[in-house]
């Protein structure tokens, strides 16, 4: 019998989930050589699923899926708003049915599901980015690993400012860290609002690849400005003991701010702890400002860029119409979609500053670009002038890519900085 594509939704019973997600949660460990978990561990970890899309391919009669794929609506942060995206993670095969299409057709079938359902867009995070380019999705967002030098760092503001304090319990942690980020997230094109589960695994270490066990080593610090209102925290752990060397290193989990202040604070308060030598953060925004804080930018040693989110266009009009632009202008797109999903001629009006209007059209293109292309620019991060540099974007009119370079700048630089 030929291998089945189906899906289901989870049910969940006093915080345990139905043998068919524990069947899929099993499957989708194994595929990325995950641990071998007991059935009450991973009816545990489906639990966290309730409420979104589990897709699988199945050999019948067997009731393990041979290729997993999970989704949701998550709210994604677009320059001057938001909108409800397709989330996509969980894409794995059995080790024993590789390179047989199966992944191709659960992605293929979930994007068609989307469409259908509205989304605008469908967003996942990989490091395989030239297996879904194939699919139609563009690299928008990047990050990038950030070392501090606690030793010699010297900040040029002398004096602290507000208050921190170490949050232990787990429950008083998310109540004051969730409006944070909450908050901080929409300052990001790209950012988006967390599950429950994402959000055990950041403040707790808690996540499916050790079972749920908590990260004991893992600190929650709230910084608080002059008013006493959580203003930024970070997450952080020691990932190198101070036993051998005299000098520990800590690896943040997360740090989010809402204000100069307090960003600058927590840094102040990772790199000033007793027997700390180095900080680093895997997860950092390509433009993190900590340089600038220091008297001396040698402190602070960054390297390459990595990628983070890719964004499929699924809806032109409504996608483009949900972002805001910085300036007045109206120009004609013309997308490729080799799928099928949103292929065609488009003019986007800006005049009209808080409602831009995205409407079909005859005219002349003045950028044609496959849907990949407009994928990485929407948000703002990529300069259209280099995709045509790079024959990724056609300027079919004199000055067309830098007209769109203008109309879709963002007001800050995109980041997720959650990976799933």
């Amino acid at each position: 019998m030929p291998t089945q594509i189906r899906s289901m939704t989870p049910r969940v019973t006093e915080g345990s989930a139905d043998a068919g997600t524990v069947a899929w949660t099993r499957a989708m460990l194994a595929s990325f050589l995950g641990p071998r978990l007991e059935s009450e561990q991973l009816a545990r970890i489906g639990a966290g699923f309730e409420g979104m899309r589990l897709r699988g391919a199945y050999d019948d009669p067997d009731p393990s899926p041979v290729a997993t794929l999970r989704s949701w609506d998550a709210e994604l942060t677009v320059p001057g708003g938001t909108l409800t995206a397709h989330a996509v993670t969980g894409i794995g095969v059995r080790s024993t049915h590789r390179r047989r299409g199966l992944a191709r057709r659960l992605l293929a079938e979930d994007l068609a599901a989307a469409v259908r359902t509205g989304s605008p867009a469908a967003v996942l995070t990989s490091t395989q980015g030239s297996l879904y380019e194939r699919f139609g999705f563009g690299l928008a967002t990047r990050t990038r690993s950030i070392t501090l030098d606690a030793t010699s760092a010297r900040f040029r503001d002398a004096e602290p400012r507000g208050t921190v304090e170490i949050v232990d319990r787990p429950d008083a942690a998310l109540a004051l860290a969730r409006p944070v980020h909450d908050r901080a997230r929409r300052r990001h094109p790209g950012a988006l609002a967390r599950t429950p589960q994402q959000w055990d695994a950041v403040l707790s270490g808690a996540g499916p690849w050790n079972g749920l066990e908590p990260d004991r080593a893992r600190q929650v610090v709230i910084w608080r400005d002059d008013d006493g209102e959580p203003a930024g925290y970070v997450v952080h752990r020691v990932e190198e003991g101070w036993y051998a060397t005299g000098s520990a290193t800590l690896g943040v989990a997360d740090l989010q701010a809402v204000t100069p202040t307090a960003y600058a604070e927590l840094w102040r308060h990772l790199c000033g702890q007793d027997l700390v030598g180095t900080v680093r953060w895997g997860q950092a925004s390509v433009d993190e400002p900590l340089g600038w804080l220091l008297s001396d930018h040698r402190a602070v040693t960054v390297e390459g860029d990595k990628a983070m989110l890719w964004l499929r266009v699924l809806d032109v009009p409504a996608l483009l119409a949900a972002r805001r632009y910085p300036i007045e202008d109206a120009i004609v797109l013309e997308v490729a979609d080799d799928a099928g999903f949103t292929p065609g001629r488009w003019r986007l009006d800006t005049h009209d500053r808080l409602a831009p209007a995205v409407e079909p059209t005859r005219d002349t293109p003045d950028v044609v670009l496959p849907v990949t292309s407009l994928g990485s620019l929407v948000l703002g991060g990529v300069d259209p002038r280099v995709l045509a540099r790079t024959g990724r974007l056609e300027e079919a009119s004199p000055g067309a890519a830098g007209r769109l370079a203008r109309l879709l700048a963002a007001p800050s630089v995109p980041w997720n900085g959650t990976p799933f």
